[in-house]
């Protein structure tokens, strides 16, 4: 079973960290100072994490920018997240490199939770086509020029040797 801090290998996911300090020095931070602070083994990619200020999405909710906004999974914490204020820190999975080791934020950072895309599976339907129930239908091989060739050049060896063996029959 993994917990929040590991990095999953596949899927798309969200980590939501407050930060108690300024947005000023958050914003700040390079991609290698995020990776110390959140103990990554390698910095993640400049698009892949965004700070700001919560209260900047005002009665648009944090909740809303990440369920419907951003397409993630939120289960029940939608109430968690919509009271939480402050500097913040998003740090998205696609520019992350897997681990062995979960991540382990250093204060002023705080997890919140991850957060990931629902998985959608296709219904299993099954399989409608005549290759699906076995044999396909054998038709006619084509006819090809050298086929042709071949059977004309057949009738008459046969007509030939017909018309020999009468001669023969008459003249003997």
């Amino acid at each position: 079973m993994t917990t929040p801090l590991d990095i999953p290998k596949s899927g798309r996911h969200v980590w939501v960290f407050t930060y108690g300090g300024p947005l000023s020095t958050l914003e700040a931070m390079s991609a290698e100072d995020v990776a110390e602070a959140l103990g990554l083994e390698t910095a993640p990619d400049e698009e892949s994490y965004e700070c700001f200020d919560i209260s900047t999405l005002g009665e648009y909710s944090f909740a809303y920018y990440l369920a419907e906004a951003s397409g993630f999974d939120l289960d029940d914490s939608a109430e968690i997240l919509n009271a939480l204020h402050g500097p913040a820190l998003l740090l998205y999975s696609r520019g992350l490199t897997p681990q062995d080791n979960p991540m382990a934020p250093k204060a002023p950072f705080k997890l919140i939770d991850r957060f990931g895309t629902p998985v959608e599976l296709p219904p299993v339907t099954g399989i409608e086509t005549a290759s699906a129930d076995g044999v396909l239908p054998q038709g006619a091989p084509p006819t090809s020029s050298a086929r042709m060739s071949g059977m004309v050049a057949t009738v008459v060896l046969i007509f030939l040797a017909i018309f020999v063996a009468a001669f023969v029959w008459v003249g003997g």
